[in-house]
């Protein structure tokens, strides 16, 4: 099966682990403590921020290859109560002196009033769109590009966006699209108006691409064809932003081979974790994940069963 072939049939795949998934946005109680909206932090010379766009929660009904009892076994060690994993939706922003590079937009309108709050966030911490120079799509999936979908026209007027040429070539295939089930058409379809919105700002590269200023990018391929980390390197110190290797930490660190049925090859995104992990933990890699309870920043540590997530230090000074 050559690798076009094997895309769609992944893509049938999730379409039938579609049916009856619980996984929608859910609004913050009336009354409800909020999340902190944003925290900043060095990375040698740069500064990086995380932007909270709010949480969704993930269902067992959403993974593959782990039992709803194992599930609920795993969220119940990591004390947390009820049928779904609240998972964030975060996006990271760059500065780099006088550059401001954003990592993802977020989800914008597209997924419901749980989410869609990168935008409030950045504007209540004094961060402009118009003041972004560069924007990074790790993929093209709607929570990280729904952001640029504004109502009024994409909000980031002085930015470029950069996107890898596997993740491009996917999206933009006609083939792969009319051969996909009916209702992940949208997905192309946002995927496209989104890149569409940059016109001659968009910057198709390597998956492998070194960007400069010590930024560049890390292959990362299974969750999409095209996915991408960014790894910022400045003065003797890394981060890894490394988009959606985990959706349901507490799940995926101490069982890296559940996949969820949105990845486009699922036994790819699973030996890509499995790299990853194994990566972070020996070399001691900070990491930033989008789907990692705010601000999702922190470490990979051997485990028992797997690996589990050390938050960073909280910056104090």
């Amino acid at each position: 099966m050559d690798r076009r072939s094997f895309m769609t049939t992944s893509l049938l795949a999730a379409a039938g682990a579609l049916t009856g998934l619980r996984i929608a946005p859910v609004a913050a109680q009336s009354g409800s403590p909020g999340i902190a909206v944003a925290q900043s932090f060095p990375v040698g010379s740069a500064t990086v921020t995380a932007f909270s766009d709010g949480f969704l929660p993930i269902t067992a009904e959403a993974l593959q290859g782990i039992t709803p009892e194992d599930f609920q076994n795993l969220l119940r060690a990591a004390y947390i109560d009820g049928d779904g994993h609240p998972t964030g939706v975060n996006a990271y922003l760059i500065e780099l002196g006088e550059e401001r590079i954003l990592v993802d937009t977020g989800t914008g309108q597209l997924m419901g009033p749980g989410l869609g709050q990168l935008g409030a966030n950045m504007a209540a911490f004094g961060v402009d769109p118009a003041s972004i120079g560069r924007i990074i799509a790790t993929h093209l999936h709607p929570d990280h590009i729904g952001g640029i979908l504004a109502p009024d026209g994409n909000p980031y007027t002085g930015a470029g966006l950069t996107v890898s040429q596997p993740e491009i070539d996917f999206w933009r295939s006609d083939e792969i699209r009319n051969g996909a089930p009916e209702q992940f058409h949208p997905f192309f379809d946002q995927a496209r108006a989104a890149v569409d919105a940059f016109g001659d700002r968009l910057e198709v590269v390597a998956e492998d691409a070194d960007l400069g200023n010590g930024i560049t990018l890390v292959p990362l391929p299974g969750h999409t064809l095209g996915h991408t980390g960014v790894m910022l390197e400045s003065e003797g110190s890394q981060l890894l932003i490394w988009g959606d290797i985990v959706h349901v930490g507490p799940v995926q660190f101490a069982r890296p081979e559940v996949t969820i049925v949105f990845d486009t090859a699922a036994d790819m995104a699973a030996q890509t974790r499995a790299d990853i992990l194994a990566r972070a933990a020996a070399d001691r890699i900070q990491i930033a994940g989008m789907h990692i309870a705010f601000p999702g920043i922190g470490y990979v540590e051997a485990a028992q069963e797997g690996y589990r997530f050390v938050p960073r230090a909280f910056p104090y000074g």
